[in-house]
């Protein structure tokens, strides 16, 4: 099976076999998994496959239990379970690869130390295991997140060391060790023809993510990480005395070297230039991101290697989370174009974004999905919370669940456009453990399976007219900011995805291989570095192009920090405006330089209106002017959900339609209806 194989064909996820990590022993000994019920969790394999849904996944225990020490009971059991479901079953086992307890005790120089942390040898390894330790990466006062039948009545809050730092070399070789035993035993086992990829997974909730983002946390300050970083430095620059003076430290050894502090790589910025890192003092700080990003690829490659090296199965992972969250760059997800050249990855994987994601809203990914897609496959974690999974009316409330069956439909057509559109892959994800185990769910579940191969038959081609571009090394050259991240690139593409404009959204690095010649508006959402030759590129776009750039764009290049260089890339001059009191990072206004057409958003959150008008300007189809209607769509469909405030869809071309959620034929028409006063979702096709 191939990566092809794996885009075109839904995969179902459940809880079956959730254990805790790190492992721990029930009563008799045996690895502790949450709930023992797993008849309950096969019934639901078996409903996805009878809907034609083949390929499923869940957590499939590694075995690693303690230093030497194997037990594969849970995950022969997981295995049983999982093909006993049907003879038609094919897998992809998701295996955590982060370290028991007892490893941190034997090799404390290789422990993530929080800020203010332990700094000895002796001191970490007598954290371990205690209440100074923590084991998830993020508080939780009740013990592990839906824990199911366990409950954890160990509190979760407040440590000062975590698990294994991810530049640790010792990791690598012990959790490399385990993981080639798991794969031998799977591979010479009697399902090996029905595992078509491994799914690898460490750091917090097994998302490639470093201890500590989720709390905002700031490690790692532990023994063996802080000499792995001077190396890295020392790599880079070449010589000692070109690190001192890169680092601005004339007396820096391997020994007095210092992580930079929280304040050093977060705390509020007074000036523009501050706040760019634009300082000489900053560029530890630029390097620090760098290497965490850097060595958390060289670990996904270290990992994926060894599968690879054992069979030629697609091999993937959650990276690349650099749409949504402002700390993309403590989180260690900045390496991806590193990643799209390896020969070790397959795919890789994200949840759905949980911000916006309820009925009305657009939805959204965490990973600049298209991108991936354009050498690699990104398979998309649609934990969208059905009607089923109610635990507390905030949740309604909040957008994060379906309050009925037709909202959750509404959102699950959606997220199925949202993801055909973008040309990836997808699974349905049941972490409560009965999200879907309705007929009328089951029954949604089979339609949408046949909607998607029969779009999928069609080769995907985007008619987008407007393209959003960011930079996700860009991150690395400002301090962490919610608003600007938030601002001008996560709730930017929210937005336009309500203003009735189809778009695409892609990295600069695509552009130098992109076709851009059907784009009327391109906007660079979030674009503070820019290389040569990528201004070569803008330099060379068509007058007929509206181009539009976000806060100082361009102001870090190949030679450094210099607002003239903002300038000539924009055709605007920056005045500093700083308001400390409105958003988390200095404010800008902005002066045309002559007669630029070329246009400077200096204000953070845009709304759908705004974002249309200037697309109208721009000359791009507006297919809806309703400001409560999700667009997505390719040359194979339209996607239209509507809340139910009326107004109407406007097509390119006068043509019969046929809507596949309704069966609705709607003939000879360039224009149709939408309802008002109650939602609709529509997925249009040209009537053959």
């Amino acid at each position: 099976m191939n990566a092809e194989y794996l885009k075109c064909n839904p995969v179902f996820w459940s809880r079956l076999g959730f254990c805790y990590d790190p492992p721990l022993k029930n009563e008799e000994g045996k690895p502790l998994v949450f709930t023992e019920n797993f008849e309950k969790y096969v019934k639901h394999h078996i409903d996805f496959l009878s809907r034609d849904v083949k390929i499923h996944t869940c957590i499939l225990h590694l075995g690693w239990m303690g230093v030497n020490e194997y037990d594969y009971s849970l995950t022969d059991r997981v295995l049983e379970s999982v093909f006993s479901a049907g003879d038609d079953v094919l897998f992809i086992p998701r295996i955590k690869l982060n370290v028991p307890i007892d490893w941190c005790r034997e090799n404390p120089e290789d422990v993530f130390v929080y800020y203010g942390g332990p700094q000895t040898r002796e001191e970490i390894a007598s954290m371990v295991g205690t209440d100074k330790q923590d084991y998830f990466g993020y508080d939780a006062t009740n013990g592990y997140y839906r824990s199911g039948d366990y409950v954890d009545k160990r509190a979760n809050v407040g440590g000062m060391i975590a698990r294994q730092s991810f530049s640790s070399e010792k990791w690598l070789v012990d959790a490399g060790e385990a993981l080639t035993r798991l794969v031998d035993r799977l591979e010479f086992g009697k399902y090996a023809d029905r595992i078509i990829g491994y799914h690898l997974a460490y750091g917090i909730s097994g998302e490639t993510v470093t201890w500590g983002r989720i709390n905002k946390r700031y490690g790692d300050y532990g023994i063996n990480n802080r000499r792995a970083f001077f190396d890295y430095g020392l790599k880079k620059y070449g010589s000692l005395q070109a690190l001192r003076e890169a680092w601005c430290q004339p007396e820096l050894t391997i020994e007095s070297l210092c992580v930079p502090t929280p304040e050093q790589r977060t705390g509020k910025a007074d000036t523009l230039t501050c706040f760019m890192r634009g300082s000489r003092e900053d560029a530890i700080c630029i390097d620090y991101d760098e290497f965490v990003s850097e060595t958390n690829a060289s670990a996904l490659e270290y990992f994926a290697k060894i599968v690879k090296n054992k069979t030629q199965k697609l091999v993937g992972a959650f990276y690349g989370y650099s749409l949504y969250i402002d700390n993309a760059a403590y989180s260690g997800h900045l390496a991806l174009e590193r990643l799209l050249h390896s020969h070790y990855v397959d795919f890789f994987a994200s949840p759905k974004a949980y911000a916006r994601s309820g009925i009305g809203e657009p939805g959204g990914e965490i990973c600049p999905a298209q991108s991936i897609n354009l050498s690699k496959l990104f398979v998309d974690e649609l934990d969208n919370r059905t009607y089923l999974a109610v635990e507390n009316e905030s949740d309604i409330k909040d957008g994060l669940v379906a309050s009925c069956y037709s909202d959750s439909a509404w959102v699950m057509w959606r997220e199925l456009a949202k993801d055909i559109s973008h040309d990836s892959g997808f699974w349905w994800m049941d972490l409560g453990g009965g999200w879907f185990d309705s007929p009328d769910l089951m029954s949604l579940v089979s339609r949408m399976v046949h909607v998607n191969d029969l779009l999928r038959c069609q080769k995907h081609e985007s008619i987008s007219d407007m393209l959003i571009v960011f930079d996700e090394r860009s991150m690395m050259f400002t301090r962490e900011s919610k608003d600007l991240h938030k601002g001008f690139l996560r709730e930017f593409i929210n937005e336009a995805n309500l203003s009735g404009v189809l778009l695409d959204v892609y990295r600069a690095s695509d552009l130098h291989t992109l076709d851009l010649t059907g784009y009327r508006l391109i906007v660079f959402a979030q674009n503070f570095y820019v290389d040569d030759k990528t201004r070569d590129i803008i330099a060379s776009l068509p007058d007929e192009v509206t181009v539009a750039f976000s806060y100082a764009a361009g102001a870090w290049g190949e030679g450094g920090f210099d607002l003239s260089l903002s300038e000539k890339l924009t055709g605007h001059r920056i005045i500093s405006n700083f308001n400390a009191d409105l958003y988390d990072f200095p404010m800008i206004k902005g002066e045309p330089i002559g007669d630029t057409k070329r246009i400077l958003i200096t204000e953070p959150y845009m709304k759908s209106s705004e974002i249309r008008a200037m697309a109208k300007r721009a000359g791009c189809q507006i297919y809806t002017e309703a400001n409560d209607a999700v667009i997505y769509g390719d040359n194979r469909f339209l996607g239209v959900f509507s809340r139910g405030k009326g107004g109407s869809v406007k097509l390119k071309e006068r043509d019969s339609y046929l809507d596949l959620i309704s069966g609705t034929i709607y003939e000879d028409t360039d224009e149709i209806p939408l309802p008002n006063g109650k939602t609709s979702a529509m997925i249009l096709v040209r009537q053959h």
